[in-house]
């Protein structure tokens, strides 16, 4: 493709090559109508079959208008498309500070390199949550400004083909192994073609440990001479390289680069957070396990006792699984191609805490069996007693201590005819399967367990209202967590192996089947069944109102703190199926149950409804939790 040099494709002069890899060529191109630089990357029609061409181009316009919708600071924007004698290209921003890679070749102190990486992981989660992978995250894609900043390119190109969409038949990549990634830097699950934000994230991990070390994990002469040291190899420990490095980086650096998904950061959003933390000097969650036991089982040698030595091994058992996988990708390459599956650029989209969990095992308690001592709250009021279902407890306390209530399946009326709020309106039967709720909204101290446990993202500020010290403060522990937006709530309520409640879930738990204006009847509220406007000025204890509760025994569905829902903002009737339900959409959810506070209109009825950025934090909104089937102590 040296032949474009000083061609124009429409109305980019070419002037220079910048780079070539499998896929594609990048060129330093000049837009003579703007009359500035950019960068123009031309797919190279030869890494493709000719009868692949004509498709290829369809879904290059379609993910070109996607990946042009991107916008954050740290990332290459694309900023146009087009296709030249059958060649498409992208224009993107033209950098002109080199690549990170041309920085390295020696250690880079860890706090210049934690510097330097944080705003990638940052540019990465907004990827992600975009649902895209980029799949080749490497020093060369991390293009630096003039004045040294960091910027993520390359997003999304790789996965762009080969998904199979629809009727589409996935596209072949004629150059071997065109499509998986770069060796060095990829994930041990990513050699079968199972990339996911998590193989994203195994790869800015060893970016960050060959910044601090000098040294990449894992080198061979040839791709299956990586993937067999990667799966038979532990981890070359980075103190081994830079003895003076600190404790806590090290095992920050084991555990993003840990070989199996499950035991890395849930998501590139909390690692981001844990290299925060670096910087500022707070702890870090991954020396909540012993330094040397974090070694120990990064690098597979922890240490058990013998009797257990031949469960555990066939239990973990990834060395032998991944040299299998080796000798597999060694007959591929010798043969000249490398078969993979599940290539595109949308995967199914993840979430800060989308990991497989096991299932729940359900115990089925009497209703008079002594429940384990739950950690919050302190004093439990007399629960309103309901009728539940032969063998079926109206509380249980899941595997987190928190307790949860029973809403029995059944219709209920949801919405009302007779309000003033239009959005409520028209009232119709909706038929909900049974759930469980949690009893009192999520509490400081409930939240601080999971904070502390990487998954969730501490509160984006640890006051309340009148309180400047709210979150972190003892005497405030039995009260709702505040400045928590949508998606920090659906963390946490993941990490206890549960979710937020639907709209509709909330709403009959809140009524019942009387179609009841608040959760203690059609009596307006006031100051002894609720903490509504004018009474405390602030948030109250999760369980102060034992006179306010549902006729399910839930307490603070009224007043206390608006409380977040799965749903998206939508007009009635109410349809689960309509998409509204759907946690990867974008749009407004729905806040229910008023607040101490007038913010939201100050009604505090069982079918008010709030809409929401899901991005907004505040001091008058919290959430609690749902599950189908909780996830109990065994």
């Amino acid at each position: 493709m040296a032949g474009l040099i000083g061609k124009n494709l429409g109305r980019y002069e070419i002037r220079e090559t910048l780079g070539e890899g499998g896929m594609a060529t990048v060129y330093k191109a000049y837009d003579t109508r703007l009359e500035r630089e950019v960068a123009l990357k031309v797919i190279r029609r030869e890494a493709f079959l000719p009868e692949e061409m004509e498709m290829l181009l369809k879904r290059f316009e379609r993910e070109a208008k996607l990946l042009g919708r991107l916008s954050h600071p740290n990332i290459v924007g694309v900023i146009d498309y087009g296709e030249h004698e059958g060649l498409p290209y992208l224009v993107m921003v033209y950098v002109s500070g080199g690549t990170l890679k041309q920085l390295l070749g020696k250690p880079i102190h860890w706090k210049r390199a934690v510097e330097l990486i944080l705003p990638v992981a940052r540019a990465l989660e907004y990827v992600h949550e975009h649902n895209i992978i980029n799949r080749d995250v490497k020093p060369s894609n991390i293009l630096m400004t003039e004045k040294g900043q960091p910027m993520l390119s390359d997003f999304g190109l790789v996965k762009l083909f080969g998904e199979k969409s629809g009727g589409e038949t996935n596209v072949s990549l004629t150059s071997s192994g065109a499509g998986l990634g770069t060796p060095d830097y990829m994930a041990p699950e990513q050699w079968t073609g199972e990339a996911t934000a998590q193989s994203d994230l195994y790869s800015l991990g060893v970016v960050l440990y060959e910044m601090i070390t000098g040294h990449r994990p894992y080198t061979a002469d040839t791709p299956a001479g990586v993937l067999v040291k990667q799966a038979t190899e532990p981890l070359p420990l980075p103190k081994n390289y830079i003895s003076d490095l600190p404790e806590n980086v090290e095992a920050v650096i084991l555990k993003v680069l840990a070989k199996r998904p499950e035991d890395r950061y849930p998501s590139v959003e909390s690692f981001a957070d844990e290299l925060n933390n670096l910087l500022t000097g707070r702890e870090v969650t991954a020396t909540a396990i012993k330094t040397e036991q974090l070694r120990e089982m990064m690098t597979g040698k922890m240490k058990r006792p013998a009797a257990q030595e031949t469960v555990v091994v066939q239990k973990r058992g990834f060395p032998l699984l991944w040299l299998g996988l080796a000798l597999i990708a060694i007959l591929a390459l010798a043969g000249g191609f490398l078969a993979f599956s599940r290539s595109g650029i949308f995967a199914p989209p993840l979430t800060a805490t989308e990991t497989s969990l096991p299932a729940a095992t359900f115990t089925m308690l009497p209703l008079t069996a002594t429940l384990p001592p739950t950690v919050l709250p302190t004093s439990l009021p007399t629960d309103t007693p309901i009728p539940t279902a032969t063998g079926i407890p109206a509380e249980i306390t899941d595997w987190k201590n928190v307790p949860m209530r029973y809403i029995p399946a059944g219709e209920f009326t949801m919405g009302s005819d007779d309000t003033g709020d239009i959005n409520s309106r028209p009232e119709s039967a909706v038929f909900v399967e049974a759930f469980y709720i949690d009893k009192y909204e999520v509490t400081n101290e409930m939240y601080t367990v999971c904070s502390y446990a990487i998954e969730c993202r501490k509160p984006l500020e640890g006051g309340s209202r009148t309180r400047p010290s709210y979150f972190d403060n003892a005497v405030f522990a039995n009260y709702p967590v505040l400045f928590v937006d949508w998606k920090m709530a659906k963390a946490y309520c993941e990490w206890r192996g549960a979710r937020l409640p639907t709209e509709s879930e909330w709403e009959k738990a809140a009524r019942g089947t009387d179609a009841r204006l608040y959760p203690w009847g059609d009596g307006k509220p006031d100051c002894d069944i609720a903490n509504v406007s004018g009474c405390i000025e602030d948030t109250s204890a999760v369980d102060q109102f034992p006179n306010g509760v549902s006729i399910y025994g839930v307490y603070g569905l009224a007043g206390n703190v608006w409380e977040w829902t799965n749903s998206l903002f939508d007009f009635y009737p109410y349809d689960p199926d309509d998409g509204r339900e759907d946690p990867k959409a974008f749009g407004e959810r729905v806040a229910r149950g008023g607040s101490w506070h007038p913010f939201g209109g100050g009604n505090v009825r069982s079918d008010s409804r709030l809409s929401l950025d899901p991005a907004y934090a505040g001091a008058y909104v919290g959430f609690r939790c749902a599950s189908d089937q909780p996830k109990l102590v065994p």
